[in-house]
């Protein structure tokens, strides 16, 4: 009989608030393409009464059109862009202590997976710049060669983190026990809850209240020692 195969050890890291600190990387790639004029006014009336016309519907809804000011947008164009769009938008919003983490766990063996409700073209320049094993975003529509700005299958957010990550996952089995999670916000109260290890990054009002029940740590308040590291 062959011997069992070793369960795999996971270290996932939300990015928005968590891996880029008091922004998200959608914001910054707005104030990016607005300084060069990319974004025409007419995109952002686009977003704003798509994502009002979703209010009735509730926030999951509402969120799910946030990426439709990127209506029309040659996708060659952007993605020519991200490597400029790192350097001066995202490197000075990093994490410096979530990089040594991050870091740590590599050498750990530990798999390490972005997952983030952001677009799946930022996602992927963070798993590149960031050298992270994989990651999970929102897959945008292309439609003669632009972006539509509608999302397309799962939208990590929310209880959908959980779903779009076992997805991933699909294929192997997880040591969740020993494995690690950081999120910032209520939106990551189910996804953190699937590890041994749940670490909350800037926690809002919100998921302080809910996690005082939990006694789940908090990144400011504990040493890489005490988180095993």
């Amino acid at each position: 009989m062959p011997p069992e195969k070793e369960l795999s050890k996971i270290a996932v890291f939300d990015i928005d608030r968590t891996l880029i600190q008091n922004t998200s990387a959608e914001v910054q790639l707005i104030h990016f393409l607005r300084k060069r004029k990319l974004l025409p006014i007419t995109n952002f009336i686009r977003l704003l009464f798509s994502m009002l016309s979703q209010v009735p519907k509730g926030f999951d809804h509402f969120i799910f059109r946030k990426s439709s000011y990127l209506y029309g947008l040659d996708v060659k164009t952007i993605r020519s862009l991200l490597p400029q769009f790192f350097e001066e938008s995202i490197r000075p919003h990093l994490s410096q202590r979530l990089l040594n983490i991050m870091k740590k766990l590599k050498e750990r063996k530990y798999e390490i997976i972005l997952i983030s409700g952001t677009v799946d073209f930022i996602l992927d320049g963070f798993v590149q710049y960031l050298g992270a094993d994989g990651g999970i975003g929102s897959k945008l529509e292309i439609r003669n060669k632009k972006f539509t700005g509608k999302i397309l299958e799962i939208h990590p957010f929310h209880r959908d983190k959980i779903k779009a990550l076992k997805l991933y996952l699909r294929d192997r089995k997880v040591d969740y026990k020993n494995s690690y999670g950081f999120g910032d916000s209520w939106a990551d109260i189910y996804f953190l809850s699937l590890f041994g290890y749940p670490v909350i990054v800037n926690p809002g009002i919100l998921i302080r209240l809910m996690m005082r029940k939990r006694r789940w740590a908090v990144l400011s308040q504990i040493t890489d020692a005490e988180l095993g590291l």
